[in-house]
């Protein structure tokens, strides 16, 4: 839609011209004396609809006073013409009120003057209509610059996609060609070196962080698109934090239901004659369903809190869940935290088994990311960030895929800090079915990919130290090593096996130094063993994870190419969100 907005013109003149639609001469007068007062210029006035556009298109006017009493026009057609030409348009209506307000209230979205109309009234309307309207204009402006530079960018993407696939097929073809993976072993030392730096430096506990001075306000997002299923027992688990001072609550909630379908809408409803402290943001079709930071900005702009928590609507927390996650940003040096995250339903099946494991890999690697400097990443459920840091950083980019990682991002180039929080874990569903798993990682790993693509450039430029470009570009990058990493596991299987039932046969060279090979081959597994063994299993359990999830990670090499073939053909950037069925502890 934004495409088809007219040229627009801003006031760039002290004395904005006004124009009036009206037959009534006493009316146009005292238009006129009020109009000329205001020291704004009056250009002119017609009441037959071929000659009001006529004169329009002549004298350029930057307001339209219409009289809605004039019976010869339609108020709707007139006005639908006029917001072609992007003017704005108040109405003046007097007898006919009570006839046309329901017309009044569709035909324009700046308002209404009654008549008999008074002076300061009038003027103050038009002062107040023009700086609206030029604002709204500006708005309009910005939003065709930024899909212009969206567009540009989804580009960049599907040509740096296209090339990363080519090289690593190529690469691929030369290793079982000329049967040597000898590069593969240098080249994968790069994401072996960072595994194991990481894995070292999560052994370390992470620094304490101080009590409260006071307790700041907190905002709480939860953005909920058809999840009638969970996002009652979601807002209840929130309500009954413990986040309190002798006042009473120190944070809210704020739910935007984004376009539900679903009996979501009439849940939350509910609710807030139960909790009338529950802020509900409703968005309705054409702005709904666009991108989650779109939400979260929209309840950004709403906000009191000095720091800002987003749940996902399948979240249960502990009482005291906010108490221990908000000393991590309370301290003045940090910009946000990002707490553990866990599977309310892992034991339902292996799926969901291994994304507690995963999760709990992920949480091992912030944790080493804290002790290197705090630069953690945002990973959705369970992020708190200070609101300063958001808006300073240029608040959620709704074009983006994983709009988290991109503000995490944003922050570290400006040389915030971002740290973990382990002792504080939010539940959710773990996904259940194989579909539906891949569709939400595509996504997860689009998201890597456009912040690699794009903010590469920034990172490389920005005035931070070069362990934390490096830890940052790491970061991003894990997925498009992923293809090289399980492939080098492939060929060294392969090679093992024949090597022991073809006696001493090797199908693929490997030959870089033995300790390469083996660092390689063995740097998968501490930080996984670590994370495993914070939870306390047992040495079966133990054993038996390590195995499953090890084979479990071989996904990643068909979600590379699901994800590169739909980087090159999507034509826009487009959030899928996960489904969430609900379920029990």
């Amino acid at each position: 839609m934004i495409d088809n907005v007219p040229e627009v013109k801003l006031i760039a003149k002290a004395h904005p011209n006004i124009f009036v639609i009206s037959s009534d001469t006493e009316l146009i007068n005292e238009l006129f004396k009020h109009i000329e007062d205001y020291e704004y210029q009056f250009v002119g006035s017609a009441f037959e609809k071929s000659d009001i556009l006529h004169k329009i298109k002549e004298v350029s006017p930057h307001l339209i006073l219409l009289d809605a009493d004039e019976e010869s026009l339609d108020l709707i057609d007139i006005t639908k013409e006029i917001e072609k030409k992007n003017i704005p348009v108040i109405i003046i209506v007097g007898m006919r009120f009570n006839e046309i307000i329901d017309e009044i209230m569709t035909s324009t979205p700046y308002g209404y003057l009654i008549k008999p109309i008074d002076k300061d009234e009038t003027q103050r309307a038009m002062a107040v209509v023009l700086r609206k309207h030029e604002q709204n204009t500006l708005d309009v402006i910005e939003a065709k610059n930024k899909i212009k530079e969206k567009n540009t960018e989804l580009l960049i993407e599907k040509f740096d996609s296209s090339m990363l696939l080519v090289l690593c097929l190529s690469l691929i073809a030369m290793t079982v060609l000329t049967r040597s993976a000898t590069w593969l072993q240098w080249v994968l030392l790069i994401p072996t070196v960072a595994m194991l730096i990481n894995a070292i430096a999560s052994v370390r506990n992470v620094d304490p962080v101080e009590e409260y001075e006071y307790l700041p306000t907190v905002s709480i997002f939860i953005p909920a698109h058809n999840e009638e299923s969970t996002i009652e027992s979601t807002v209840r688990s929130v309500f009954e934090s413990d986040y309190h001072d002798e006042n009473g609550p120190r944070f809210e909630v704020i739910v935007v239901n984004d376009g539900s379908t679903d009996t979501t809408g009439e849940i939350l409803s509910n609710l807030k004659e139960e909790l009338p402290s529950l802020k509900i943001v409703t968005r309705h079709p054409p702005r709904s369903g666009k991108g989650k930071g779109f939400v979260l900005n929209d309840a950004l702009t709403l906000s009191t809190g000095e720091i800002i928590g987003v749940f996902d609507a399948d979240t249960r927390i502990k009482k005291d869940y906010l108490q221990k996650v908000v000393k991590y940003v309370a301290d003045p040096e940090i910009d946000g935290v990002q707490s553990r995250v866990k599977m309310y339903n892992k034991n339902e099946n292996y799926l969901a088994r291994m994304q507690q494991l995963e999760f709990g890999s992920f949480g091992n690697t912030l944790r080493a990311k804290d002790n290197l400097g705090k630069t953690g990443f945002l990973g959705g459920n369970g992020q708190f960030v200070k609101k300063s840091s958001i808006v300073n950083s240029g608040r959620w980019d709704g074009f983006a895929v994983t709009e988290d990682l991109n503000l995490a991002v944003k922050i570290m180039i400006k040389g915030g800090k971002i740290r973990y929080c382990g002792e504080a874990a939010v539940y959710q569903e773990a996904v259940t079915e194989w579909k539906a798993f891949f569709r939400q990682r595509v996504r997860w790993a689009i998201g890597n990919f456009e912040t690699l693509f794009i903010y590469l450039p920034q990172i490389l430029r920005a005035k931070i130290p070069i362990a934390k470009k490096f830890g940052i570009i790491e970061h991003i990058s894990f997925y498009s090593f992923n293809l090289l990493i399980f492939f080098g596991f492939l060929v060294t299987i392969m090679n093992a096996i024949s090597w022991f039932l073809l006696q001493n046969v090797t199908v693929i060279r490997m030959e870089a130094p033995f300790i390469v090979g083996v660092l390689s081959v063995l740097s998968f597994f501490p930080g996984l063993m670590l994370s495993l063994s914070r939870d306390d299993p047992t040495i079966t359990e133990f054993f038996k994870d390590i195995v499953k999830y090890y084979i479990f990670c071989f996904h990643l090499i068909p979600l590379f190419f699901m994800t590169m073939h739909t980087m090159m053909t999507r034509k826009e950037r487009k959030w899928a969100k996960t489904e969430h069925k609900g379920g029990k502890k």
